[in-house]
Order: C-alpha cells, then structure tokens, then sequence
C-alpha cells in the first residue's frame, strides 16, 4: 500500500461496496480494497478503519487484520497485537455493546486466529489474558470469575469461549499439541466457569449464551476425540448436569428459546459423543418419558395446542429429534424388550409423537421426522431376527413377542395410511412425504410379509364396498391404492418369483373384482384426480396380473379407463401415464390383448389424424398396437395393419410444414416404432411354431403388399425427397436408420428386413444431404452393418459411403471424431481389408493422429482402441499384416509414439490405464523399432515436470523392452508417468 494512501478514500470505496449496485464497479473496488488489506500496511490501515464511527468501516477493518494475520507470521508480533486488538474490544463493547457485536465478533476471531497460529509460543494463556485485561488492574484476582465484574465482560469471555473452538474446527489438519493444550488449559477455563454459574440464577440471555457456548464445545470435543489422543468423558459432568437442570417449562414459554437450545445441545451429544451421557442415562430417561415428567408434559402442549405447534414448531422440531436421537441410541435395546411395559410405553409416546394432528410438511414436520427412525426401528427387527432365536428358546414367548411387534408396527401402518391423504394442489414437500411414507411401508412389508399386503387390499376393498363414497372414504381408497402399487412395484424390481405371483394375483383379484375401475370411474372429473394417477401407475405395474387368466378378465375395464383417459385428454400428465401404461401392458401381456385390436388402430389411426396429440403418446400408441399385431403370429393380418398404417402416414407427410415439424418428426418416429414392435424374439423358434414359422418365410419373402418398399419409399420421402427442415434433422436421420437397423438380425425376412445393398444405398443418398450432426447416426448403422453382414457388404458402394460419411466428419467436434473412430474400427475388426485398400485410409490414420494430439479426454479410449486394433489386425491376412506394418515403420511409427508419450504424460492418473494396450501392443510387434522412436523422442523433447535425462531414457526403455508386452510393462509405464510429473508411488 501507498504510504500516502488517503485514508477518506478507503472509506469512501467502503461504502460505495456496501452500497453500490454495479457489479463491474463492485468487481473493481474489491480488488482495490483487496490489495490494501494485503498490503505491509495491511494491519495499521485496520485500526485506523476501526477507529471510524460507521460501523460497516469498523467491520472492515476488523477484516482487513483477519486478511492481515493469515497472509503474515505473527510470531513476532502476537503478545502486543493480542493486546491491542483486546482494547479496542473493550473500547467497542463500552461504546455501544449490542450495535458493536458483529465487531466484537470478528475481532475476537483475530485474537483466536492469533492464538491458534501461535499456540507454541510459552506461557500464554489467551483467556487469562482476556480477563486479565478486563479487570484492568496491575494485579488482577487469580481466578477468572473473580475478574469478570459485568454481564458484557461474561458474554464476551463465552463469545471468545465459542469462536475459538469454533474456528479450530475449521482448520484441515488440527495439531495434536493445540488440542491437548486446549484440554488442558483453556478447557479447564470452561469448566471452572460452568462450575461456578451453575449456582446461580444468571439472566435469560446469559443462560442462552452458555448453552451456544456449550453447544460449540460439543462439536468440538466430538472432533478432538476423533482427532487426537484427548478424552473428555471423565470431565464433562458438571456440563451434562448444567443442562439437564434446564430441563423445565414451569408454563414460562419465554423459556422455550433456551429448551430449543438445551434440545439442540444434547442431541448433538448423543449424535456424536454418546458415551458422556452414560452416568446420566436414566436420569435422562426420567426427564423425557417418566410420567408427569417434563418431556411427557411437554408432548401434551405439542397435541393438544395448535396454537403452541404453530407458534414453537422449531423448537418442536429440535424436541423430536432429541426424543429419536435418544431412541435411536437404545434401538436394540428397544426391539429386543418390547414385552417389557416400560418399554412398551416409551415406544408409545414415540407413536403418538407420530400422530401428531395435521397435514404433513404444512401443519407438521414431526411425523415426517420419524419415518426414518420407524424405518430403523423396522431394519432392526429384521437385522436382529437370529439373535432374538437365539435370545429365546421358548416358543410361547417368541410368539407374543412377534405379536406385540406387529402390534407396533400395524399401529404406526395406520397412523401414516391415514397420514398421506392426498388434498387438492398436492406440495412437492408433502409429495416427497408420501414417497418417504412409502418407502417404509415397502420395508414393513420385508418384515410382515403377504398378511401385511393382504390387510392392505382390505382396507381398500372396504372403501370400494362402501355405497356413500365420502371424501374421506376415497382418500383413504387412494392411499391404499398407491401403497399397494408402491410396494407391488418394488416387489417385481427385485423379484418375480411365480410363488409371490399367485399370492398376489389373488389379492389384486380381490379389489379390482369390487368394481375399482367403475367405482374411480363414478368420481366427478375423475380425470382431474390423485386417484386416477394412483390407478394409472398401480395399473403399470401389474404385469404378472393382466397376463394370466384371473387378471385377464379385468382387460376389458382396464383399456376402457385408459383409452377414455388418452382420448380425452391428448395431452398432459395423465395422458402420457396413461399411454405409458397401456405400452407396458402391451409389451408384458400382449396375446392376451388381441381381442382389443380393433379398439387399438380405432385410437391409433385417430391419433395419427391428430396434430394435437402429443407426440410421445402417438409413438407409445403405435408400438402398443403393433406388438400386440405380431403377437397373433398371423403374418398376413401383421402385413395388413402395417400396411394400413403406412398409408395413414404417407397421407399425413404430405400435408405437413415447417409450422408441423414436431408432429412430422413424430410420424417418422411411428414408422421406427413399427419396426421395433414388428421385431421377433431372438429365440424365435420357441415363439413360432414350425408351420407358423413357414408361413411367416413364404409370407415375408413374397411380401405381397409390397411393404419393404412402402417403408422405403417413406423413409425417402422424409429424409431425402422431403421439406428442407426435414431433410437436415438429426432426430429423423436417426428415426430413419433404427428402422433400417431393425431387420438387420432378423433371422427370417420380415416387414423392416433389408438387402445389405439397399440400406448402403440409401446411406450414400443420406449421406451427401445430412447435417454433419446426423453423420454420427449413420456411422452407427454401418457398423450394425458390419458386424452383421460384413460377408455380403458391397465394398465398392460401402467405400463410396465412407468417402462421402469422412468428408462431413467434424474434426474439431470430440463427439465427431469419436463416433469416426467407432467406425473405422468396427471395419478393421470385421472386415480390415476393405478399409486398406481403400484410397483415403492414409487420411483417415492422419485424423486418428491429429485426435491423439489433440489429448482430448472424450476420444481418448476411442484413438487407443484405433491404432491398437489397426496394429494387431487379428482378422488380416499376410499381405494385409504386411501392409500395416509398412505403414506403421515407414509413414506413422514415430509421430505415433511421440503423440502417445505427449499425451499419456499429460494425462490425469485415473486416465493412463487407457494407454497401456496401445504401449504393450507397440513393444510386443515392433520391439526394435518401437526402442528407436522412444529414445528420439525422450532426447529431443521435453516432455513432463521433469522429463528424463539420457541415461534415464536408456533404462526406462530397458526395463520397457523386457516386458516384452506382456502385463509387466504397465508397472514400468505407471512408474515413468509418476516420475515425469514429480509425484511418488507409496505403493512402492
């Protein structure tokens, strides 16, 4: 800094940063002040700001000495810097205490920033010294308390209490010697004050500041034990019992801020240093669930006075995490005597805890907080099943202990049933809230297994049976609904086994043969309801229902509620759940489903007409109808409707604008989905029979209605002959080569089966007018072709179309280069001569060069996979092994290697994996070589932090050599890259 810096300046710049609105200008005055307080001058330039009136400069001076003491050593400055710091404290605290705070803060924070930074400096006791200072005299009392002569003295020695441990915690690595002189010293500070307060009656806003003090000590203390070898069990009693006395309300609500504190305070012993509440267990036991006890007492208020939850809903939060913390603590203990009526009547508060009145996540939090803990109190039961065998041995008692399980668990079941009733305009909180409610029923039923499910079920055939459908009453259909469609739904992820269907299939069987459908159907506006939602989604995941004889009978109701629901409502929510789920079922059940073709083109061919509907449920709808088509196994029918759908779509293209472009892209994508539907099971001979088999052959190969064609002439017509904005789309180009993909494992001919020839064919025309985003897709489709007909491709129509797909390759473009090498290397591995012959190769190994160079992580797997599959040629003959290693000794062998050194160096360590197959193929097929072009490389570039010398280079290539390729080689590889980059291997 200036030693003629106007100090008036800064203070102006000061304000104009609190004040101004320009960001550029904020920018500009933050590194001006910035540079100040880094300044030599740093720390005068804060106590001349600190000696200004406004407050906000006092506060930037005390920051700009926090800037000050961390960018310098203050060892030599620390005893007469602690001090001055300290007078301006008192000097801020007698001007006006409470403006001044957030002052005193930060300055206090320096005196800690000080000590911390100079804690092995001898004798120095920093609240001795703070308190020293207070008294003010020559020869102050030796004890602290006898020193403090104020309530401002004692606050400012528990502020100082609490931001020095606080700004401890904050450092990364904590020395040993800080924590132990902690314990031993300012600890004992601590103790000493608590000790002696604890028999008075201080101030209410005293009393909150110790309890913030102790609040800070606790994290504190948890880290230290963790940290180093210091224990403070032995030592916080009188802590424990200062807090346990605050256990009172006396109907004094003012007192409710320090309970909030006193809750938050032993909570986050019991979370992190549980052991220190051990002397104090069962006292704190009786505080909490005694009877006529304070936590009892307290319980009352939260149930019985909305005005109390709605005033203190805070501090309830913090009260319950306390009781659950404390639960959570004794768990085991809990489960395993839940026969023992004390126990049994802890437990109990914590269920009527749970039923606390209201609308979760709006009226109250508390039942939302126990879900985790009821979740746990369930995972402990099922954990601890074994030991509970062995515990007991007597049959009786094992039974009346499951009964009095169940007896819980059912009990909180209903508590949360009720609890997730749905209301109009649903919070993302209280929908978050059911999924959580949710989540645990699906733990409950691991427990309780089908009798749980069943009870369930019941509960919702009660409410279907009930003949005046009251508004509570279809709630409670509705949270049934959705918990069976939850718990079902989890079920089936994780096992489909054919014992739990039948057990469930009967059970479904049981509320969907009490009228659901028609009964959700009677709600007015059902559409517009939770309940349809529920239905729509239990619906989706009832597979194993719908495809055996029970279940198929609902069919009829089922595709009668979901095709009212598409119909009608075209596009939204519902539609797309509902149209997701007709998919689904269509795609698990689809031969019980042919009887519902007729309702399935009627919707499909409607949809097809409709612009307005939206696009996802039309592709949804075009493959549920076409699948369920195929599964009749009756090419001809297949053929017609296929045909049928293609002549819809053919009409409807040739009246589509850049104002349709959405609803053109969608029809192009019905014809993708026809092809995915169209698709026969890979084993096909278990889904045909052989006379249907040969049907479909004859049928297929004949292909009468000339469907093969009417596919052809539409993919043309949208991506060739068609509108502008069709022709360069990237979304049709890919719609069109899934359809030309889709026939190509096709064991027998079918609608989407085409010659090698023809897909190549259109693949040049496709080329020559593509984006060069649409290239990538039909990369992809010649390796399909590849690697599925690479004996029947035409090289000379395959060549033309890699010439043309190479010129549009982007090779700026990391996905574009990527997608190139995927090709290219597909080719080599299936059919490598076709690409050597080819006139352009060279420039296709100079592009996979210029990738490597580029050292872009995205491509990287790609490149090695390249050149190693180029190198080896595992389906070459001799002339064309030959052929590769005259290129790769005479043309690209030492760019290769020097690329591959400068970007295996570059690369992070999670990435040199990727470089060793290239590595090991190059020593292992060109060793001599291979040794030449390292050591050029090594002597004549500079390559990593500290690249090696000659005589380096000669035995790291030495030790490369001996490997011959083999697994060893990687070890040499890993040891070079941590040599060059100045980084050690502690495996070693």
């Amino acid at each position: 800094m200036q030693s003629d810096l106007n100090i008036d300046l800064v203070v102006q710049d000061i304000g104009l940063l609190y004040s101004s609105h320009d960001a550029a200008q904020i920018q500009v005055i933050q590194e001006r002040l910035q540079s100040y307080q880094k300044s030599e001058a740093g720390y005068q330039l804060g106590l001349q700001l600190l000696a200004r009136n406004d407050k906000n400069v006092r506060y930037f001076g005390a920051l700009t000495i926090t800037v000050f003491l961390n960018t310098r050593d203050s060892h030599d400055i620390y005893s007469e810097t602690f001090d001055e710091i300290l007078r301006i404290i008192y000097f801020l605290a007698d001007d006006d205490f409470a403006g001044n705070l957030f002052i005193i803060k930060k300055l206090l924070s320096n005196l800690s920033l000080l000590y911390v930074s100079n804690h092995d400096s001898p004798s120095f006791d920093p609240v001795d010294r703070l308190t020293a200072a207070m008294h003010g005299s020559e020869q102050p009392p030796s004890n602290i308390i006898d020193r403090l002569q104020n309530e401002k003295q004692l606050e400012i020695v528990l502020l100082f209490l609490s931001i020095l441990v606080e700004d401890i915690i904050k450092i990364p690595k904590i020395s040993p010697t800080l924590h132990a002189l902690i314990h031993s010293s300012i600890f004992k500070h601590c103790q000493l004050l608590y000790d002696h307060l604890a028999g008075f009656q201080v101030p209410q806003h005293i009393l909150n500041q110790l309890l913030d003090c102790l609040s800070s000590w606790v994290v504190y203390i948890s880290v230290a034990e963790t940290q180093s070898q210091q224990r403070y069990t032995d030592d916080l009693q009188v802590f424990i019992m200062y807090l346990l006395k605050q256990f009172s309300l006396d109907g004094d609500e003012s007192k409710i801020e320090t309970l909030n504190k006193v809750f938050t305070v032993v909570t986050e012993i019991i979370d992190h240093i549980p052991r220190i509440l051990t002397p104090f267990k069962s006292t704190l036991f009786l505080i909490l669930f005694a009877d006529d006890s304070f936590g009892v007492a307290f319980i009352k208020n939260i149930l019985s006075d909305q005005d109390f939850r709605e005033m203190y809903s805070l501090e309830i939060e913090n009260f319950v995490n306390l009781i659950i913390s404390y639960l959570t603590l004794n768990m085991v203990l809990l489960t395993r005597n839940i026969l023992d009526d004390t126990v049994f009547n802890v437990i109990q508060i914590a269920v009527t805890l749970t039923n606390i009145p209201g609308i979760p996540m709006e009226d109250e939090k508390v039942s939302d907080q126990f879900t985790a803990f009821w979740e746990e109190f369930t995972n402990t039961f099922i954990d601890d099943a074994e030991a509970l065998k062995a515990i007991s041995q007597d049959d009786e008692a094992i039974v009346r202990f499951n009964s009095r399980r169940d007896e819980i668990l059912k009990e909180v079941a209903q508590i949360y049933f009720k609890k997730i009733n749905c209301y109009p305009r649903m919070s993302k909180e209280f929908r978050q809230y059911r999924a959580s409610v949710a989540d645990m029923f699906i733990l409950l039923y691991s427990l309780l297994g089908v009798p749980f499910y069943s009870t369930i079920c019941d509960l919702v055939g009660f409410s279907l049976l009930q003949p005046n459908k009251t508004e509570e009453l279809m709630n409670d259909l509705e949270s049934g609904l959705y918990l069976i469609f939850k718990i079902t739904e989890d079920i089936y992820f994780y096992d489909d086994s054919d014992a739990d269907q039948t057990t469930l299939t009967q059970l479904i069987d049981g509320i969907f043969g009490k009228n659901l459908v028609g009964v959700v159907q009677s709600v007015p506006d059902y559409p517009q309801k939770q309940i349809s939602i529920t239905l729509l989604n239990l619906m989706s995941s009832l597979s194993f229902f719908y495809k055996n004889d029970i279940g198929s009978q609902y069919l009829p109701d089922t595709f009668n509620f979901l095709f009212n629901i598409i119909l009608n409502n075209q596009t939204g929510t519902l539609s797309l759940i509902a149209s997701r789920t007709v998919y689904k079922i269509c795609q698990d059940s689809e031969e019980k489903l042919i009887p519902f073709l007729p309702n399935l083109e009627m919707i499909l061919v409607e949809m097809l007409k409709n612009p307005a509907v939206d696009n996802l449920i039309r592709e949804r709808m075009t493959n549920s109808y076409i699948s369920v088509a195929r599964s009749t196994k009756n090419p001809i029918d297949l053929g017609n409707r296929i045909h049928a759908v293609l002549l819809e779509i053919d009409s409807k293209m040739s009246a589509v604008n850049e104002d349709l472009e959405e609803y053109a892209i969608s029809l192009v994508s019905c014809v993708s989905e026809m092809s995915r539907a169209s698709a026969y099971p890979e084993e096909i001979d278990d889904y045909l029979t052989p006379d249907q088999l040969e049907t479909a052959k004859a049928y297929w190969a004949e292909d009468p209605l000339g469907i093969r064609n009417l596919v052809l002439n539409s993919l043309n017509s949208f991506s060739l002959s068609g509108p502008t904005f069709l022709l360069k789309n990237t979304t049709v180009t890919e719609k069109c080569c899934i359809v030309l993909k889709s026939g190509l494992r096709e064991e027998i001919p079918g609608p989407f089966t085409f010659a090698t020839d023809v897909i190549l064919q259109y693949l040049v025309s496709k080329a020559k007018c593509s984006s060069i985003q649409s290239i990538a897709a039909i990369e992809s489709l010649v390796e399909s072709v590849i690697i599925t007909h690479s004996k029947d491709v035409n090289e000379a129509l395959l060549q033309e179309l890699l010439e043309t797909v190479f010129a549009n390759t982007d090779a700026s473009d990391v996905d574009s280069v990527a997608s190139a090498l995927e090709m290219f290397t597909t080719i080599l591995e299936r059919k490598p001569g076709l690409l050597l012959c080819w006139s352009s190769f060279d420039r296709v190994i100079s592009f996979a060069l210029h990738a490597l160079s580029v050292n872009a992580p995205h491509t990287l797997q790609r490149i090695i996979k390249f050149f190693n599959t180029f190198i080896t040629l595992k389906r070459g003959n001799s002339d064309e092994q030959q052929r590769v290693r005259e290129i790769v000794t005479t043309s690209i062998g030492s760019t290769l290697v020097e690329f591959l050194f400068r970007s295996f160096v570059l690369s992070p360590r999670s990435a040199i994996d990727h470089y060793y197959p290239l590595f090991r193929t190059l020593v292992a097929k060109f060793p001599r070589e291979t040794k030449e072009w390292i050591l050029v490389v090594l002597s004549s570039k500079a390559i990593g932090k500290a690249p090696l010398d000659a005589k380096q280079a000669e035995v790291f290539v030495s030790k490369l050599l001996v490997t011959r390729g083999q697994r060893q080689a990687q070890d040499v590889l890993k040891d070079y890259w941590l040599q060059v980059n100045k980084l050690t291997n502690y495996k070693n």
